[in-house]
């Protein structure tokens, strides 16, 4: 089963002023670790880019961090192609912005449980009965199996 990681996740662990940092950049260190494959649209991993570029350049509140020594992912990205509308572009669901609702729609068609400190994303998760886990409550998951 693979494991759709929200963009805010990356983004929150690298930024200095993130009251998720340190949650995240431990989920992020144990994806890493136990090489667990995760997956995002490609949206997502370009959302993460230009974020941190502008926390870095801009905002000067970025702080790199060594995860596993590198930013060294297992991760796959989900291209946004004609075969991805195809699949995914009439799914009735309930309303959500247009970059949290590809996020929900992959998890909700494919059974992938979703990570996301967005509570926004959370609600509309749950209402969905997707498997939504902010970093803690997944690494809590993972301790009790």
């Amino acid at each position: 089963m693979k494991l759709l990681v929200d963009s805010c996740v990356f983004i929150n662990a690298m930024k200095s002023d993130s009251v998720h940092r340190p949650e995240c950049l431990e989920f992020l260190e144990y994806l890493v670790s136990t090489r667990t494959t995760m997956t995002m649209p490609a949206h997502g991993w370009f959302e993460v880019h230009c974020s941190l570029k502008r926390a870095r350049e801009i905002d000067k509140k970025f702080l790199g961090a060594p995860i596993g020594a590198e930013w060294n992912f297992p991760i796959e990205l989900i291209h946004i192609d004609e075969k991805f509308l195809r699949r995914y572009g009439n799914v009735e669901m309930p309303y959500s912005k247009a970059g949290d609702h590809i996020y929900l729609v992959v998890a909700y068609v494919n059974g992938y449980p979703l990570v996301t400190t967005d509570q926004g994303m959370t609600k509309v998760a749950k209402s969905l009965g997707i498997s939504v886990f902010d970093p803690p409550s997944y690494l809590q998951s993972r301790s009790d199996a």
